[in-house]
């Protein structure tokens, strides 16, 4: 299940600070662009993600997973400044060319993609002659 709410374009940039389990909240003053709900019957995974940019252009994301009584929470700031993209996640900043950073999100949306796809459409099994 997931849904794409409507954004209503008439309200400005606001401060919006980005919980984190992992670090200090992502704190930005900005829009959202995006969010995605999504639950997975198959594992019981309820992930929230929100995305906001700053007037200054900086992209702000959150995501948040939970099952049954256990929460996730990560954010981070990407700051893109010419040929490079200060990548803020609350513990460290890391600096990557753009280059690398668009490899990176690639890398991680196919590992996703692949394990939604073994996670919900197949039954892993071992084989016959497999211990």
């Amino acid at each position: 299940m997931n849904r794409t709410p409507q954004i209503d374009q008439n309200i400005g940039p606001r401060p919006v600070s980005l919980p984190n389990d992992f670090g200090n909240p992502i704190g930005l003053t900005g829009t959202m662009v995006a969010e995605d709900i999504h639950f997975s019957t198959a594992t019981g995974l309820l992930t929230v993600e929100k995305l906001y940019k700053s007037v200054e252009g900086k992209v702000g994301y959150g995501i948040i997973a939970a099952s049954g009584e256990s929460r996730e929470r990560r954010a981070y700031l990407l700051d893109e400044q010419g040929d490079t993209v200060l990548a803020d996640n609350g513990s460290y900043v890391v600096e990557l060319p753009v280059n690398d950073m668009f490899e990176f999100l690639a890398m991680a949306l196919q590992a996703e993609d692949a394990r939604q796809a073994i996670g919900e459409h197949m039954l892993m099994r071992p084989a016959v002659n497999e211990d």
